[in-house]
């Protein structure tokens, strides 16, 4: 079960440190915004991809967001400074009806083959387990299990489909197998697993921007640190904030500084 709220009213109560990739006047919105909540959050605004990471390393500040900040270039900070073999994104959501989920793989780069999408599933239960997140998981794939046979690259994804779940339950894990019936995973699981991570952005855009969900950001979770992605296409940047702060604090044990 996922607590998006009980997990954003800890950011709001949290005194914590966050560096967010923003412009000045964006910042100064959302500083406005965060007061009017009564938020004792401290923001720090960078220009910088750098900058951003450097301070997170060295702990400056409590947790990041990416923000307007380039994509690419953050997350070549990132696998740098961390000493990351690649980057893990896992994206918070809740569709049109405020059903919140988590989806995965969601950069076009990440959870090309079974094999990733396994990491990426395993590492997603480690880090939000700290918020006391128990996720069933929704496999997709490509076609539905009649369609076995109408072309290889559906057939490959169907069988592939089959085995994650396999080794997903073998690990001790609630898995299904959703076949391509994204509505089903929504409505049944918690975290859904999509057949790559083309596949992932392009649902997590059709989600957000077309069908009217909310995306709260993309933690990173693949580190211990806290670093949420977001999309540069945003327009209010709180939600992503508080998240930040919400998952600082769980992770650290520490709600409140004195």
């Amino acid at each position: 079960m996922i607590d998006v709220q009980r997990i954003l009213e800890i950011g709001r109560r949290s005194s914590a440190r966050i560096g967010v990739g923003l412009p000045l006047g964006l910042v100064t919105t959302t500083k406005k915004q965060l007061s009017e909540q009564r938020s004792e959050l401290r923001i720090d605004s960078y220009d910088d991809p750098h900058l951003l990471v450097m301070a997170l390393k060295n702990g400056a500040i409590d947790a990041a967001v990416r923000g307007t900040m380039s994509s690419v270039k953050i997350l070549a900070e990132l696998k740098r400074e961390f000493a990351l073999k690649e980057t893990m994104r896992t994206a918070l959501l809740a569709d049109s009806n405020g059903k919140p989920f988590l989806l995965t793989p969601v950069g076009i780069d990440e959870g090309m083959d079974m094999e990733s999408r396994l990491r990426l599933v395993l590492s997603t239960m480690s880090y939000f387990s700290a918020a006391g997140w128990r996720l069933e998981v929704a496999v997709l794939s490509k076609g539905r299990t009649e369609d076995r046979g109408r072309s290889k690259e559906i057939e490959a994804s169907l069988l592939e489909g089959d085995k994650l779940v396999l080794r997903l339950r073998k690990d001790g894990l609630k898995a299904e197998h959703r076949t391509i019936l994204l509505e089903d995973a929504v409505a049944k699981a918690d975290l859904v697993v999509a057949p790559d991570g083309v596949s992932g952005n392009l649902i997590f855009r059709a989600m957000h921007f077309v069908g009217g969900g909310r995306a709260y950001g993309a933690p990173v979770v693949n580190m211990k640190k806290v670093f949420v992605d977001t999309s540069r296409s945003k327009v209010d940047f709180t939600d992503s904030i508080l998240l930040a702060a919400g998952l600082s604090s769980v992770k650290t044990g520490i709600q409140k500084r004195p």
